[in-house]
Parts: structure tokens; C-alpha cells; sequence
């Protein structure tokens, strides 16, 4: 590798388009006791238990009609934009145990919102060279975690959730980047395990099922 790393051939290094980031900021937000509106998948509202909650991946919308950047001087800009994060509730059916993903529409002083987003404005300055910006060159990204908290299922299809959301937002553009190359990976290995492969032959066979241990080790 050392040797293949260290020739002169063109084929050892490759430029590779990506996305480099070149600002990023961290930030946390707390809702606490939020009613989401749910819609099950029958009339039988009674039969349904909470199991947990679901996120989708973070998005990103424009600040009303703002743009994304707007410049503040030779290297940085204000970044104005709204970050949206899908919810979505898991229930059983207790008749049958199916689990089912539905939507959580938040609902803001009695009214329900049209889709299952939970939406956080951003207002933050940014390192973004005016040459670069002007160019177009810079996108904004986030990635996303959220903790649940509390979370109650009412009777009239009212989820009550605590939720912790972290954010982290960057600065994004395209650059070409020389990195070495090892080659291509191998084709990884086949799965022979077959889905029509008997189940009870292999647990029989005690070489292949060996008889597990049924108690836990002393501790002393």
C-alpha cells in the first residue's frame, strides 16, 4: 500500500467532487407538552396503545421570501432559514398487536397543522467569502437527533410529547478533492442462508444449534 500511495502514477490519486463544510454551528430546542393530532387506522380509537416515537430526516425551507445568504461584509453573511423536522407516532392494535406509523400533526393553540412538521427558525452569521457567494457557490445543511421525553396518548387522538431536538448546521459547498487510491472494494461475500431453508434441520443440529446457556454466571 505504502508503495502504491507513494508512486508517481496518476492512477494512485483520484479528484473526488464533494461537499466540504466551511461553517457549522450547533443548537438545541426544548418543546414541552406539545399536543400532535393522530389518525388511526380504524374507527376503533379505543384499541390503540402508544408505543414510541419516530423521526424523519431534517429539512430545509426559506425564511418567508428571504433568501438563504445575505451578506454582511468581505467574509461572512446572515444565514436566515427554517429547519423542519418530521414526527411521526408508532402504535399497536391490541386486537392483533400490529404495529402501525402513522403521522403526528402538531396542533398550535387548537388549530392542526396541514403536515407532521415541527419547524424552528434560524438566524445565525456564517463564514462565506463574497467572492464565492456571489457565485452561488454556498448551500446550507443539518443534520438532526431528537430525544422524547414524556409522551401520553389521549382519547380523542391527542399525542402529548416532550421533545428535544439537536441541530447541527453547516455551510456547504462543492469542491474537488485529490485523495489516494486504494482501488475498488471487493464484492462482498454471498449470503447462502436461502429463505426456503429448513428451519428445523439446522435447530436439530447441534453443531450447527449448539445448546445455549440457560442460566447466568455467578457472581461472587
Amino acid at each position: 500500500m505504502e508503495d502504491r500511495i507513494n508512486s508517481t502514477s496518476r492512477r494512485c490519486v483520484d479528484c473526488l467532487v464533494v461537499k466540504k463544510v466551511y461553517d457549522a454551528f450547533s443548537r438545541r430546542e426544548c418543546l414541552e407538552n406539545l399536543p400532535f393530532e393522530i389518525e388511526y387506522p380504524d374507527e376503533c380509537t379505543n384499541d390503540y396503545t402508544f408505543i414510541r416515537t419516530e423521526f424523519g430526516k431534517a429539512t430545509i425551507e426559506n425564511y418567508e421570501s428571504e433568501p438563504f445568504f445575505t451578506e454582511i461584509d468581505e467574509c461572512h453573511s446572515k444565514l436566515k432559514m427554517v429547519v423542519g423536522v418530521p414526527v411521526y407516532a408508532v402504535i399497536k392494535r391490541n386486537c392483533d398487536n400490529k404495529l402501525f406509523r402513522v403521522c403526528a400533526y402538531p396542533k398550535c393553540s387548537g388549530t392542526v397543522q396541514r403536515d407532521n412538521i415541527v419547524r424552528f427558525p434560524v438566524d445565525a452569521s456564517v463564514y462565506t467569502p463574497r467572492q464565492f457567494l456571489r457565485q452561488g457557490r454556498f448551500e446550507p445543511y443539518v443534520e438532526s437527533l431528537v430525544e422524547t421525553g414524556c409522551a401520553n396518548l389521549m382519547q380523542n387522538a391527542t399525542l402529548v410529547l416532550t421533545l428535544g431536538f439537536f441541530f447541527i448546521i453547516k455551510v456547504v459547498t462543492d469542491v474537488t478533492l485529490k485523495i489516494p487510491n486504494f482501488g475498488y472494494c471487493d464484492a462482498p461475500e454471498e449470503n447462502n442462508l436461502s429463505m426456503d431453508q429448513k428451519f428445523c434441520e439446522v435447530f436439530l443440529d447441534d453443531k450447527q444449534t449448539p445448546f445455549p446457556t440457560f442460566f447466568p454466571d455467578d457472581c461472587k
